[in-house]
């Protein structure tokens, strides 16, 4: 009986064997699958310097009344943010006229890196309609600027400032 159990157990085995000597022998293997390749992810391109507007630290002054007028007292913080603009931005100029006065290209992108440039002297400015921007350094008094001509020369026109402030 078991002789018997043996016979069996070898029975049951040998055809499991000859498969695998069978199946590293003549049968050829399936191709593997290719594994996708992924594209890369492009790396995104940085935005310009001063291309952003940060977000004014103070909230909005929408006042019922203003009194507007009086002198400028920004003309400092503005003409600074107009030279680090022309400096870090050339971009946006073009300087090839014939008194070697930077023209601006792109106006609007030249407003929005002069409001930028402002952030982040810690004021805040707004980009008005008319070729204005507004700057302020807190809710009492605001100021509207000019920073470019009609002929897209670089300018630096205070035109008029409001208590409180207007925007």
């Amino acid at each position: 009986m078991i002789r018997r159990r043996s016979l069996v157990a070898v029975a049951l085995l040998l055809p499991g064997s000859l498969s695998l000597v069978r199946c590293g022998s003549s049968v050829t293997p399936a191709a593997p699958v290719p594994v996708p390749t992924l594209a890369p992810t492009p790396t995104p391109t940085p935005a310009p310097p001063l291309s952003v507007i940060p977000p004014c630290a103070l909230p909005a002054s929408k006042p019922d009344t203003t009194s507007c007028g009086g002198p400028q007292r920004l003309g400092a913080d503005v003409n600074a943010a107009v030279d680090r603009v022309i400096t870090v931005r050339p971009d946006l100029f073009d300087f090839s006229g014939p008194n070697g006065s930077p023209k601006v290209k792109n106006v609007l992108a030249f407003e929005a890196a002069v409001v930028a440039a402002l952030g982040e002297a810690g004021l805040c400015g707004d980009v008005g309609p008319e070729g204005e921007i507004g700057v302020k350094q807190a809710n009492t008094w605001s100021e509207q600027w000019n920073i470019w001509a009609s002929n897209n020369d670089v300018r630096r026109k205070y035109l008029y400032g409001c208590s409180p402030a207007i925007f």
